[in-house]
């Protein structure tokens, strides 16, 4: 099977755009992590615009692109190899995603990814045509909206009675001294809040995660990841994001930046969505130009090494070489640290690959995933029909 260099292309632009959201939750303790608002800090006028353009460009594309990409990986591997080593590829991930989540930091998605595939493996949606893994993405999409929704509306119709309970600066500084401190207290907080993404992600997340990757198998069945849209579709699904979280940003100002509306108003899903598929849909008419493959393409076949490579780097950084750095620098600085980190992949990416075929990381993930008495393939699984219910 002919490798599609736009998946590459596509999954290259996501993992090193990644940094510029994550950059915060390296940087600032879990709770405020996506939050505009810190104790005894007042934001000023370019953190608002920096917040701001996040809220309009960034918060969400990127992620809603990788989740795209692992839903047509997932169906390109049950083509090729067959349901058996995908189950091993999952479960390794999810491994490492714990691992990952557990030992190093908070943010993982690894592990949730690993669970969403498995459960979309059981359900065996690949033997789907495209029109209904359209149907099935648009309703697990919808109920993944349920709990935004419950939030939203908590917040705008009284928003004095629930507002967050905002810590005081003592309360800050002990989280501060948490996790720039010794190690084994931080792992305690990250199961701790491993914990609490567990809840969230069954009643909201594992179903807008699954609607994404089920997108990426209707996409990639109807050849969508060969041409696109047409530029003038892509312009108005750009647009019509913007317009969405234009909207979220005047509600965000309006609030005083209380309740990081930009996470959850459901009209945000919608727009990251909408903007990803913007962003993807014009890279693929790139598809003449050499700039995408030459730049782009390498850092996608290394996405995991690169993912995982951020967070081993960016926790050395903040929480052993410049713990003073934590929870104290403004947006202008940790964007550009986050710029560097990206620029740093993008030459790593290209001399890694002058030497190998693969990352370190996605080689090791390949050999566990295979049978010892078959290293090279796996045999194709015949699986049941799926419930196109």
């Amino acid at each position: 099977m002919q490798r599609l260099q736009q998946l590459d292309q596509i999954r290259g632009l996501a993992v090193l755009a990644l940094i510029l959201i994550n950059i915060y939750a390296f940087a600032l303790p879990p709770d405020y992590s996506h939050s505009l608002r810190l104790p005894g800090i007042t934001a000023g006028s370019l953190d608002i615009w920096l917040y701001n353009l996040q809220t309009l460009f960034i918060k969400g594309r990127f992620i809603t692109l990788f989740s795209v990409l692992f839903g047509v990986s997932l169906l390109l591997i049950v083509e090729k190899y067959g349901t058996d080593y995908l189950r091993r590829r999952l479960y390794w991930l999810a491994l490492l995603g714990a691992l990952h989540g557990w030992f190093l930091w908070f943010g993982d998605i690894l592990l949730w990814y690993a669970l969403t595939g498995l459960w979309i493996l059981k359900r065996n949606y690949f033997t789907l045509d495209s029109a209904q893994l359209w149907r099935k993405a648009i309703r697990f999409f919808l109920i993944g909206l349920i709990l935004p929704l419950v939030l939203s509306i908590m917040i705008l119709l009284d928003s004095s009675g629930i507002a967050p309970d905002l810590a005081d600066t003592e309360t800050f500084a002990q989280q501060i001294a948490l996790w720039t401190g010794p190690y084994w207290p931080q792992v305690v907080a990250n199961l701790t809040h491993s914990l609490l993404v567990a809840l969230v992600f069954v009643f909201s997340a594992l179903w807008h995660t699954a609607a994404l990757m089920l997108l990426g198998m209707a996409l990639y069945k109807s050849q969508w990841f060969n041409t696109g849209y047409s530029m003038g579709m892509t312009f108005k699904l750009f647009f019509g994001s913007l317009l969405l979280s234009l909207s979220i940003v005047w509600l965000d100002q309006a609030t005083d930046y209380l309740f990081s509306l930009n996470s959850i108003l459901p009209w945000a899903y919608l727009a990251e969505v909408m903007m990803a598929l913007a962003f993807a849909s014009w890279l693929i008419q790139q598809r003449a130009s050499q700039w995408p493959q030459r730049w782009l393409a390498p850092c996608g076949k290394l996405a995991l090494t690169l993912y995982i490579s951020q967070t081993v780097l960016m926790v050395l950084l903040f929480r052993v070489l410049r713990p003073e750095w934590f929870a104290t620098l403004d947006r202008l600085q940790l964007t550009t640290i986050a710029l560097l980190m990206l620029l740093l992949q993008l030459g790593f990416s290209q001399l890694y690959l002058r030497y190998y075929q693969q990352g370190p990381l996605e080689w090791c993930w390949r050999r566990l995933s295979q049978k010892p008495e078959q290293p090279d393939n796996t045999s194709s699984v015949t699986a049941k029909p799926a419930d196109s219910n």
